[in-house]
């Protein structure tokens, strides 16, 4: 089911908290294009900072959750931030060598910057997106 919402206007935060469990990634996946409408990318990335934050965090641990924050700006480019609850495992950068791992290397493609911030105790990965094509 496809979320019922209206998109941030210029300058609005949306956030959603979501358990940390494999199936909430697509329902992440759905809010990010309900918010997000004219960004196709941003379900896509979505996708993949969510699935290594279930994967690869202690929020896919019993009772764990994730939070998706997304922020529409005045010049077209949207933010989005993807907040777990950290882990022993750290983010690097893109790997293309092997069979995973190849999100980060997507996410920096689709995207004219993202990064880390935080630490074990919690993390967020942020990703801006660039203007849609008008």
């Amino acid at each position: 089911m496809t979320p019922t919402h209206t998109p941030p206007e210029d300058g609005q935060k949306r956030q959603r908290t979501f358990p940390g469990r494999k199936d909430q990634i697509r329902q992440a996946r759905r809010y990010a294009a309900a918010c997000l409408p004219d960004h196709p990318d941003a379900a896509l990335i979505v996708s993949e900072l969510t699935t290594n934050t279930v994967e690869h965090t202690r929020t896919g641990q019993e009772g764990g959750t994730f939070t998706l924050t997304i922020c529409r700006r005045p010049d077209g480019t949207a933010l989005i931030e993807v907040t777990d609850q950290g882990g022993p495992e750290t983010f690097g950068q893109p790997t293309c060598g092997r069979e995973g791992g190849r999100g980060l290397t997507l996410v920096q493609a689709l995207t004219t910057a993202w990064g880390v911030k935080g630490d074990s105790t919690g993390r967020t990965v942020w990703a801006e997106l660039p203007p849609p094509a008008s």
